[in-house]
């Protein structure tokens, strides 16, 4: 294991393993990177060679001479969970269910541990000067599984399915592609897809995003989340589903597909399998990785100092935030009375009551404490004697300690909507409401559409909810994830701001979308964060840091993929190559 990997900063990234298993209301965030160059010309992803950190075959730079290769066995790796929805590229269930699908189905581009997005189907992509057509030469020699060739017209046969799925629900992680004007073959394994308008998110959010589908599979299918035959799983991905589909939680083998156009993969099996202690499990020798979210410290002390595991941190990448129904109107629509709610929750104690002090407190502007887009904003450090003030100052009267009034001489009092999973939050929430004068009622739901229908539709007052949630990415992935939140111009998600409308904010988030030069990008970006600031549509209350503990033995190159989008853990770069940068296969027996 490289002597740096608990130590640089990009692999240092949040996943979320809370299990969201009903997700037919709404649809899930989609967070996006510009990896095809930000110049504003003409760019190409190429295949990383001789060189690339992590390679066996790179040299000094005053000494060319390769370092020798030592040829290694073909591992097993043996994941703790189980089948996360049918893993097909309509019916996977949130990032774990995306992770097992993207095994068997390819995307165009994919991510490696730096970030960057390497050609994958795509064996190079160019940009257009006006930033609006993407052109993808595909990789020679691609086949599905069942044996047939992977060509240019099953690429815009995608394109156009994805296209006509109005009405039917979208897939959790990949969302049918906006904002397309055409795709089309250009020539012998090539396909030019022109946008309507330039967005630097497309490279991430669709060409590294998309499963590619076979055509002669899906063109009869039409309701795909329907089709769950075992059969019907025909991808040109670098492995097969040995064991048959059990159902949810059950257990899933894959096997390698050694015809795999980068070559046979480095791991040989994938074995999911649901455990009910992920550390125990790894203690005991029958996982390979376990993940948590603010642990305590002895759980992960025997794991520390021990060459036999590897330990990488991932802070500032989730959260639980406070929603406010701007759209109820009344004392939710003010924002100073939910600056006031901020001032009057110590967020740094609930780091350390439900995080074991393993974590940090929520920030207003939204973005992780380790994404390179934050900039400084109002903190609303605890003040309950100045969030009082505020409060009485704002119109909102209170008598003798009793309970504070609205402008129409009601009493101030809202439902604050939680999952089962997190009413002790709800409970220390209320208690600091309560200090203002603001009585709250909790109702928990069961996470499924009691919950997230409630969200989604509008029906509820305050909520506590999860972000990400069980869509993919993070905090600290690209800053267009403030837009997807929190623009009125965006349709609603299970994770967006209810009812908030800030024309100035919907402008800024709308430039940033088709502004490729990083520095201008960077700029409106922070004006987006001070304006979500000032306004605070959600509060994010805390985020726990996540420990992911492997076996070095197995994988000791083991990443977390920055942005964690479109999967965070179990990348299948480092299953396919052995490597965490780039498309070369390591040598084995």
């Amino acid at each position: 294991m490289p002597d740096d990997v608990h130590e640089r900063p990009e692999q240092r990234w949040a996943i979320d393993r809370r299990r969201f298993l009903l997700l037919g209301v709404g649809g899930a965030a989609t967070l996006a990177l510009g990896a095809c160059g930000d110049d504003g010309g003409t760019s190409s992803a190429t295949t990383p060679g001789a060189g690339t950190p992590g390679t066996e075959t790179s040299g000094t730079e005053t000494d060319n001479t390769p370092v020798e290769v030592v040829a290694l066995p073909r591992p097993t790796v043996r994941l703790p969970f189980g089948a996360f929805g049918f893993p097909s590229p309509f019916s996977s269930n949130g990032p774990p269910g995306y992770v097992q699908m993207s095994l068997l189905y390819d995307t165009l581009l994919w991510k490696d541990s730096t970030g960057e997005l390497l050609p994958w189907l795509a064996e190079s992509v160019e940009r257009s000067p006006d930033n609006l057509t993407y052109t993808f030469q595909l990789r020679d020699g691609a086949m599905w599984s069942d044996g047939q060739p992977l060509t240019a017209d099953d690429v815009v046969f995608t394109f156009d399915y994805y296209a006509g799925l109005d009405g039917l629900p979208p897939p959790v992680i990949s969302q049918a592609p906006q904002g397309i004007a055409s795709v089309e073959t250009t020539g012998p394994g090539i396909v030019a897809i022109t946008l309507g308008s330039p967005d630097i998110t497309f490279s991430e959010q669709v060409a590294g995003t998309i499963p590619i589908l076979p055509r002669h599979i899906w063109e009869g299918i039409a309701d795909p989340a329907a089709a769950q035959d075992v059969a019907m799983l025909v991808g040109s991905g670098p492995y097969r589903l040995e064991s048959g589909f059990e159902g949810d939680g059950g257990p899933l083998l894959y096997v390698a597909n050694d015809d795999y156009f980068l070559g046979a993969p480095f791991v040989e099996r994938i074995e999911f399998a649901e455990v009910g202690d992920q550390f125990a499990a790894l203690l005991a020798g029958t996982a390979d990785s376990g993940t948590g979210q603010g642990l305590r410290d002895d759980i992960v002390a025997p794991f520390e100092g021990d060459e036999a595991y590897g330990v990488l941190t991932a802070k500032g990448g989730s959260t639980t935030g406070l929603y406010f129904n701007i759209g109820a109107g009344g004392a939710l629509a003010d924002a100073q009375f939910r600056q006031a709610c901020a001032m009057a929750i110590d967020r740094q104690d609930l780091v350390e009551r439900l995080a074991a002090g393993n974590g940090e407190a929520g920030n207003p502007g939204f973005l992780g404490s380790e994404n390179p887009f934050r900039v400084d904003v109002e903190q609303y450090d605890l003040d309950v004697e100045g969030a009082n003030a505020l409060l009485d100052g704002a119109g909102y009267p209170r008598s003798d300690g009793g309970p504070r009034q609205g402008p129409d001489g009601a009493a101030l009092g809202f439902e604050l909507l939680v999952s089962t999973g997190q009413v002790s939050l709800a409970e220390v929430v209320s208690a600091a409401l309560g200090e203002l004068g603001v009585a709250t009622t909790i109702v928990p739901a069961e996470p499924g559409p009691q919950l997230f229908g409630a969200k989604f539709s509008g029906q509820y007052q305050l909520a506590l909810l999860g972000f990400p949630g069980p869509s993919a990415g993070s905090l600290n992935a690209d800053p267009d994830l403030l837009r997807r939140v929190f623009s009125s111009q965006v349709p609603p998600s299970l994770t967006s701001a209810t009812g908030y409308v800030n024309p100035a904010f919907d402008e800024l988030a709308a430039s940033q979308q088709v502004t490729f030069d990083e520095a201008e990008r960077a700029a409106i970006v922070g004006q987006m964060q001070e304006i979500i600031a000032e306004d605070i549509p959600i509060l994010s209350l805390f985020a726990p840091d996540t420990t992911f503990v492997f076996r070095t033995a197995v994988l000791e190159e083991w990443y977390l993929t920055p942005g964690r989008y479109p999967i965070d853990i179990d990348n299948k770069q480092l299953f396919v190559t052995g490597r965490s940068v780039g498309t070369e296969i390591r040598p084995f027996e």
